[in-house]
């Protein structure tokens, strides 16, 4: 029986990717593994036991025997965090979410920088695409763009790594799960509450590069013409990875300059990218003579540090706490336990603050 049992065990072992990739999270039952391999029911229960010892499954009694998703070998239940930074602004605190919950059902996360850059993106795929991890959550580079590196990518899902967008996707990778804001949404929300502190002139400033400022756009524009208030081509500002690196390194804000010049002179209230954006903007519109909010009512989106700085602080959108990491690592997990799980967009919750009324609280 010890050899029927440790046979039966490793060829379970080998089905099991299988399963997950046809999305069944459950092994056949005693009765079904028994008639199947011609071998007893005290085989099966010592083969499912060694299978749980090694982390592989998770009896429940009177259910079954689940997939935990789990592998063997050094960094067999490692997952890749492709991140354009790990060290400033929302990435520290989402990265620290996807560890945690990773860690918690017995995975790893090993982080990847790509500085939003393309070429960078391609050099950890093609590393990656040596020893596969069993997943990788991706935050895209310059999303709103072509991507180059779509072969990379199609290469590891074919060698069976599940790729999981973060923030932003590919559309042209659309077998591939993403969890990632409704940028039209917080936009809308962000007109309606500026609209209804009497706000008829707003500009605005967006990401051009990146999936996330087209939609943050499309909402800001679609919620005017919904209030039947105009935008003038030239109260929309945009700036790409370039700007906001030199911003980040150099405090270099030659582009903010320009759009508080060229478009918000016949403006009374703004919607700013982020709040990176909107706290460099603040110093800018000082400079131009500017009396915050008096003059100007500002709006962001992330609710980070930022946003409550000591200079003014800004009204801005927010999530729940740990909510976009949390989800992220959460749904890749699922997909290893070959469980069911769709794309996530997560919605905005205004944080209302002194920039732009002085009723402050949570909506």
């Amino acid at each position: 029986m010890a050899i029927k049992y440790k046979w039966l065990a490793g060829r379970l072992r080998e089905l099991i990717p299988g399963y997950i990739g046809n999305g069944r999270s459950k092994l056949p039952s005693e009765q079904e593994l028994c008639a199947k391999y011609k071998v007893s029911r005290q085989t099966v229960r010592f083969a499912l036991a060694l299978l749980e010892e090694e982390g592989l499954i998770e009896k429940k009694r009177g259910s079954g025997s689940y997939i935990t998703g789990l592998s063997f070998g050094p960094s067999a239940n490692e997952i890749g965090i492709l991140m354009s930074d790990d060290s400033e602004y929302i990435y520290p605190g989402v990265i620290n979410d996807i560890r945690t919950t990773l860690t918690q059902s017995g995975f790893s996360g090993k982080v990847y920088v790509t500085r939003n850059r393309f070429q960078s993106e391609r050099q950890i795929l093609s590393e990656l695409l040596d020893a596969p991890p069993r997943g990788i959550i991706v935050e895209g580079s310059k999303s709103a763009l072509p991507n180059p590196n779509l072969d990379l990518y199609r290469r590891l899902i074919r060698k069976g790594c599940i790729v999981l967008f973060l923030h932003n996707y590919y559309p042209d990778l659309n077998e591939c799960l993403y969890v990632k804001d409704d940028n039209t949404g917080g936009s809308a929300l962000l007109v309606r509450h500026l609209v209804e502190q009497g706000h008829t002139a707003i500009g605005g400033i967006f990401k051009s590069d990146d999936q996330q400022g087209p939609e943050r756009f499309r909402g800001f524009i679609e919620a005017m013409r919904d209030a039947h208030l105009p935008v003038p081509d030239e109260r929309v500002g945009w700036f790409d990875s370039r700007n906001l690196d030199k911003l980040q390194r150099f405090q270099d804000t030659k582009f903010l300059k320009r759009f508080v010049l060229e478009s918000l002179d016949s403006c009374t209230a703004v919607i700013c990218y982020n709040d990176m954006i909107a706290y460099f903007l603040i110093k800018e519109l000082g400079l131009a003579g500017y009396r915050l909010p008096a003059d100007m009512a500002l709006t962001a989106f992330d609710n980070t540090y930022l946003s409550s700085s000591g200079i003014l602080y800004f009204t801005t959108l927010t999530h729940r706490s740990h909510e976009m990491g949390t989800t992220a690592a959460q749904m890749i997990i699922r997909r290893l336990k070959g469980s069911p799980a769709i794309s996530q967009e997560i919605p905005w919750r205004i944080n209302l603050k002194e920039s732009t009324t002085e009723n402050i609280g949570l909506i």
